[in-house]
């Protein structure tokens, strides 16, 4: 419970220092949000989460093995990033998304095979049409021929 409230105290003050720096940006409205806008209320939201860290940590986990290291896990997590930032020009962003998504529901969340790929598909899919069609960000095409006007 110690680490969890060191945890929300280093979120809190990150939080505090994100709120004033965002504030100098301009918050601005609803209607015409400022430079500062989106990092303003996600500060507030990591202060409210740390502040509730800090005053309500999670309880003792009593049935997990504390002495199991992690290491190999976090190790995936970052080559399977770094796989990502070189594949991602070559693969596209569809195929580079989908690898990394299996790859990390698989071995860095211990999912099943069937629901990693489902999952990875989807999200890879769904993302690239929010943000190619809707949003109009230029994503790299990569290895698969996407329809025209994409």
């Amino acid at each position: 419970m110690k680490t969890d409230r060191l945890l929300g105290l280093g979120a809190v003050l990150l939080a505090i220092a994100v709120i004033l720096t965002s504030w100098g940006y301009g918050v601005g409205t609803l209607r015409i949000p400022g430079a500062g806008f989106w990092p303003f209320y996600i500060a507030l939201t990591m202060l409210a989460l740390g502040t509730i860290l800090i005053v309500r940590p999670a309880p003792d986990a009593g049935g997990q093995d504390q002495s199991a290291s992690r290491w190999g896990r976090l190790g995936i997590a970052f080559l399977t990033l770094l796989f990502y930032v070189v594949a991602l020009e070559p693969l596209g962003y569809l195929v580079a998304t989908a690898v990394l998504l299996v790859a990390q529901l698989r071995w860095v969340e211990d999912r099943p095979w069937r629901g990693s790929v489902v999952i990875a598909v989807t999200s890879a899919v769904v993302s690239l049409v929010v943000f190619r069609t809707l949003l109009k960000v230029p994503l790299p095409v990569g290895i698969l021929p996407l329809p025209r006007g994409w």
